[in-house]
């Protein structure tokens, strides 16, 4: 598995399948925010960047156990991030929140180690030989 890196989209940038965009204007984007001095794609408005993180990490959780198919975007979006951990060195996630600021990216980023890791031991689970005990 791979290192995961979090970056600010307004001071680099990171393409290829290894790069992923959890902005606002991306799927895995936050539909909360903070900001009221300006415009944001955001859905809704609420009073800090700890309660709109807070409620990303509930509508992440909703999102990937819905059955409905308008959640399957999302959950595709997820996984690839999963898959792109699995298999490469380094991936990047970006997001325009700055790097000493707390981002909803840093959720992903947990979610990723804890799907990746519950996948490998789905795994090993799976190919590991049976005991037989004979009487």
């Amino acid at each position: 598995m791979s290192k995961l890196v979090r970056y600010c989209k307004l001071f680099e940038d990171h393409v290829g399948e290894n790069a992923f965009d959890v902005s606002r204007v991306g799927i895995l984007g936050n539909p909360y925010t903070h900001i009221k001095d300006k415009d944001t794609k955001a859905l809704v408005k609420v009073k800090t960047r700890e309660m709109a993180i807070d409620m990303y990490k509930e509508y992440f959780k909703k999102m990937m156990a819905s059955t409905d198919k308008k959640a399957l975007p999302f959950q595709r979006a997820f996984l690839e991030i999963v898959e792109a951990y699995k298999k490469f060195d380094v991936v990047y996630i970006g997001c325009y929140c700055k790097l000493n600021e707390s981002c909803h990216g840093d959720f992903i980023i947990e979610q990723v180690v804890k799907y990746a890791v519950r996948d490998l031991l789905k795994e090993r689970k799976k190919n590991k030989p049976q005991t037989v005990i004979n009487q």
